[in-house]
């Protein structure tokens, strides 16, 4: 009897550990033992190659070169390869949307951000100077079907918002705003660990918005999101750190 408890619990233990495995391992492709991956995996990794290309155009606003960029590209871009080689050993078709290669670096910028790119061909070194009123010029007809603001757009959706033109307010979230989302209203970063990132500031979850008194509905209105940015922006007294704008801050040398 001694001796069948002892088979009892040494097969109880192994139950347990394999149902901890279960819980803490991927899937794995048996005939290679490696962890299984899908093409919208793959696609989640061409997403992050878009959004360092933008965030390295934007860059460019007010630094000649966006190479500080080119080492985190290498990287996204073997992870990309990496996904991919595995989702196609998985034997399902790649999706038309999904290209056999990552895109190189320069042919992303050139895509999403030829404003930007146009831009730096003129040689812009600095902020534009903010007058303390809404900057002449700027329209918002037709804003409903438009993804990226001009910069005269994004002036006067701030000074709607009631942003200060002042040093160490507008100007500087104005950069923020160019490398976060590269101001597209929709910008959407779905990997963000803190329920997405949203809009113009990509701002996280719900919860900033609702902190802020704001519609959550309504988070890529720019109106709306810039409002809630600033007081984001009013309540923490900085920019930079966790909880705000981290990495664009620090990119900038922005506290």
């Amino acid at each position: 009897m001694q001796g069948l408890l002892v088979v009892l619990a040494a097969f109880a233990a192994f139950g347990i550990s394999l149902g901890v495995l279960s819980a803490t391992e991927p899937p794995a492709d048996t005939s290679t033992g490696t962890p299984a991956v899908s093409w919208e995996d793959v696609r989640s990794q061409l997403a992050v190659l878009q959004r360092i290309a933008s965030q390295s155009c934007s860059f460019m606003v007010t630094h000649a070169d966006s190479g500080v960029f080119g080492s985190r590209y290498t990287d996204a871009v073997a992870e990309f390869q990496r996904a991919f080689d595995l989702a196609r050993a998985g034997g399902e078709p790649r999706p038309a949307d999904i290209p056999p290669a990552a895109p190189g670096l320069s042919s992303l910028e050139a895509r999403f951000c030829p404003d930007i790119l146009a831009a730096t061909a003129s040689a812009v070194a600095e902020p534009v100077p903010l007058e303390s009123a809404a900057p002449a010029g700027a329209d918002f007809a037709g804003l409903p079907g438009a993804q990226v603001l001009t910069l005269e757009q994004l002036d006067a959706a701030a000074f709607i918002a009631g942003w200060p033109m002042s040093p160490g307010w507008w100007p500087d979230m104005r950069l923020i705003v160019n490398c976060e989302s590269g101001r597209n209203i929709f910008a959407y970063n779905g990997s963000d660990p803190n329920g997405g990132s949203y809009g113009l500031a990509q701002l996280n979850g719900s919860q900033h918005f609702d902190r802020a008194g704001e519609n959550f509905e309504y988070r890529f209105d720019p109106i709306v999101n810039l409002r809630t940015a600033l007081w984001l922006r009013t309540v923490r007294g900085h920019f930079g750190g966790e909880g705000g704008w981290k990495t664009c801050s620090e990119l900038y040398g922005i506290p």
